[in-house]
């Protein structure tokens, strides 16, 4: 048998160490708990300090050095600021060619109606024959130019309209460096 002295040295033994590691687990429980409380108020600084940076990047935005600049934000009334800027200046236009009506003949001299016919058939015989050789060049402009100033406004758009629509449709093909006439 063994003897009770000894059986309560080691019942002692056994609750001591059973206490001594609820005590050891109790204090790691505490400095886990601790260590939580101290990571949890880190988490609110940085929820914090996150919500006072969002404010900031919504407010004016400071470029960092050698970033690129951000397009500037387009003001919500642009559409009628320019709006207003066109009608103003096509009034601006209105008004002075109603003072250019009013105002004395030009000086261009007037074309005799034989001259402007002339003109005109030669105009379209250079466009006709740039039609059939399915190209545009230098000397074909040169050739017309020479009778632009003879021909009305509507003959010139005339003849415009045949070469642009002969060039758009693939009819012929542009070599000119400079203007069409």
């Amino acid at each position: 048998m063994i003897p009770l002295g000894r059986t309560l040295v080691v019942l002692n033994l056994m609750l001591f160490g059973v206490g001594l590691a609820l005590f050891v687990q109790g204090q790691r429980a505490s400095i886990g708990s601790q260590d939580l409380q101290v990571r949890l108020e880190r988490l609110e600084r940085l929820e914090r300090r996150l919500d006072q940076l969002l404010a900031q990047r919504q407010g004016p935005v400071v470029a960092l050095p050698g970033a690129p600049t951000p397009a500037p934000a387009l003001p919500a009334d642009l559409d009628a600021r320019i709006e207003q800027a066109v009608t103003r200046a096509l009034q601006a236009q209105a008004s002075s060619a109603g003072r250019l009506e009013d105002a004395p003949v030009s000086q261009k001299p007037t074309v005799s109606d034989s001259e402007n016919a002339a003109a005109w058939a030669h105009g379209n015989e250079v466009v006709d024959r740039a039609l059939n050789a399915r190209q545009w060049g230098d000397a074909q402009a040169r050739e017309l130019s020479a009778s632009v100033s003879s021909l009305t406004p509507q003959q010139q758009q005339d003849l415009l309209r045949r070469l642009i629509v002969a060039i758009n449709q693939g009819q012929m093909k542009m070599e000119t460096h400079g203007p069409l006439f």
